[in-house]
């Protein structure tokens, strides 16, 4: 039997023969413990891992790059690499122990740098110190690690009360993520984020309104586009409100509600609403009670178009629905002059309308009974300077009798041509008139006048010849001269009896004279007139003798 060599690493127990462990076999063990739990502490400390996928990673740079909540760090970037299809970025952030809480399904990433919004600039600070990653955490936890960084941060903060809803628009606006939510010139939110449905190509928008004025949104609010710009063409002329260069630039949306229509109760977060293109729209689309018409129109339909209004004697009772208004089963052949069918519908819910509870049929009866005593539609010009137009409702008390009709299963409204068409009709009448006339005598008769005018022109241009051949003459030309002498003359002659002069004094002498002669010649002609035979018999001396009577 061969002799083995010691081993420094086991002995054999004298008492049981078995091997036992030397402490040396202590010291790796208590190294490979300690590198697990170095192992096991790196992980737990090192907190979750979220993978982000961008379109661009403009700004962003492994190591450098940090993810903020608040402004303070919660994380860093430690990879930027390509997306396996090449279609964007695939950036990996290392969060920071104890941060598992803030990720959940509804957290949020956006780049933070320069923007222009319209709340001004933003990110200038971010001009020196580089781009960074802001995150919005999520109200509640859950193990989501993979999210989409968006374009633009939420206009709202986290933690902000109020009430999420959204919108849905079919027509075309240019608004977009950040546009104020206004109400009475108040910003009460803000646009969070816009989605388009292919589908049923529609815009839907998320909207934030913030406490208190959340609870001003019921379920019967409406909301329509906001304009800076309002104007209204009334009976006082034109109306141009313009509002402030923010609000002219920014646009956005504002709401409220319609007159005589009670609040109702508040909506909780997600409740849909109808976006409309203005608020006479969102006014309009409250009347859903209709009861349609088709009017047939002989006059050109030009600045007619649907949700035109119509009226009967300026009160607004219903709308335009569709022009043309063409339908397979329409048997329009039966009808002369080719009319032009138009839909129109009366809205008894309006309140210009004091017979709201009548039925739909109680309705037709009626419109019947006023067809018979005149009713009739025409179109009529709404706008001179659009060119708009709309129906008129009045009543003709001279119309025709018409005989009630349908176009397929709609009625006919009595229509009567426009006012235009009638003034038209009347001139195309006078112009007839006119064409009937025999002009040829009265021509003839104004050729003749010509002709005798032309007759007496000529003697009047002779006479004027003469005339001027007589201004010629010199005679003629001395006359004004001739004439200033002799006025000279009578002027020196009126100087000589002017008060003060010799002729004057020699005047009032000669008159003197002539007083005092008649004063003489007074008691000559007193006598003369009481008795005219003195002058033969000389002046009586006593009474006249009176004759004796017949004895």
């Amino acid at each position: 039997m061969s002799d083995n060599p010691p081993d420094d690493t086991a002995e054999l127990s004298d008492d049981t023969g078995r091997w036992r462990i030397s402490p040396v076999w202590l010291i790796p063990l208590a190294a490979l413990l300690i590198g697990a739990w170095l192992v096991y502490d790196n992980f737990a400390s090192r907190g979750p891992t979220v993978v982000l996928h961008a379109d661009t990673a403009e700004g962003i740079e492994a190591g450098h790059t940090d993810l903020k909540v608040r402004s303070v760090t919660v994380g860093h970037v430690t990879q930027v690499e390509l997306a396996d299809d090449y279609q964007g970025a695939v950036i990996t952030v290392q969060m920071n122990p104890e941060t598992t809480d803030l990720l959940g399904d509804h957290a949020k990433f956006w780049v933070v740098k320069p923007r222009v919004g319209p709340e001004g600039v933003t990110g200038l600070n971010t001009i020196l110190s580089g781009a960074y990653l802001e995150m919005r955490p999520a109200k509640t936890g859950s193990d989501k690690r993979r999210f989409k960084i968006q374009d633009n941060p939420p206009p709202t903060p986290s933690n902000q009360p109020g009430v999420t809803i959204k919108l849905v628009n079919s027509g075309d606006n240019t608004l977009s993520v950040g546009d104020p939510i206004v109400y009475q010139g108040q910003n009460v939110g803000r646009i969070e984020d816009s989605q388009f449905s292919v589908d049923k190509r529609q815009t839907i928008y998320t909207i934030f309104v913030r406490e208190p004025f959340s609870r001003l949104i019921t379920a019967s609010t409406q909301f329509w586009l906001r304009s800076g710009v309002d104007f209204k063409l009334g009976s006082d002329g034109l109306d141009v409100r313009l509002g402030s260069l923010q609000s002219v630039l920014a646009g956005g949306i504002t709401f409220g509600l319609a007159d005589d229509v009670a609040a109702g109760q508040t909506v909780a977060d997600g409740h849909q609403f109808e976006l409309y293109e203005t608020r006479n729209a969102a006014v309009q689309d409250r009347f859903d009670r209709k009861i349609e018409y088709v009017v047939l129109l002989n006059d050109s339909v030009r600045g007619l178009s649907a949700g035109a209004p119509v009226e009967y004697r300026g009160l607004r009772v219903g709308t335009v629905e569709e022009v043309p208004f063409y339908r397979d089963n329409f048997k329009l052949d039966g009808f002369a002059d080719f009319k032009i069918p138009v839909l129109i519908a009366i809205e008894p819910q309006r309140p210009s309308l004091a017979w709201a509870h009548w039925s739909d049929e109680e309705w037709r009866m009626h419109n019947r009974r006023f067809f018979k005593h005149g009713l009739r539609a025409t179109i009529k010009s709404s706008n001179l300077l659009t060119g708009s137009m709309m129906i008129e409702l009045n009543f003709d008390h001279h119309a025709d009798e018409v005989t009630l009709q349908k176009v397929g299963q709609y009625p006919v409204f009595p229509s009567k041509p426009s006012q235009i068409t009638s003034i038209q009709q009347q001139l195309s009448n006078l112009m007839d008139k006119l064409n009937d006339l025999d002009v040829a005598p009265i021509v003839n008769q104004l050729k003749d006048t010509v002709n005798t005018t032309n007759d007496t022109l000529e003697q009047l241009r002779q006479s004027t010849h003469h005339v001027n051949d007589l201004l010629g003459q010199r005679s003629t030309q001395e006359l004004p001269e001739e004439i200033n002498q002799t006025l000279e003359r009578l002027q020196g002659t009126l100087d000589n009896f002017q008060q003060g002069s010799r002729g004057y004094q020699q005047l009032n002498h000669t008159l003197d004279k002539l007083n005092q002669v008649l004063d003489d010649a007074a008691p000559l002609t007193r006598t003369l007139r009481d008795h005219p035979n003195s002058l033969i018999f000389g002046r009586p001396e006593g009474e006249d003798p009176v004759p004796k009577a017949h004895q």
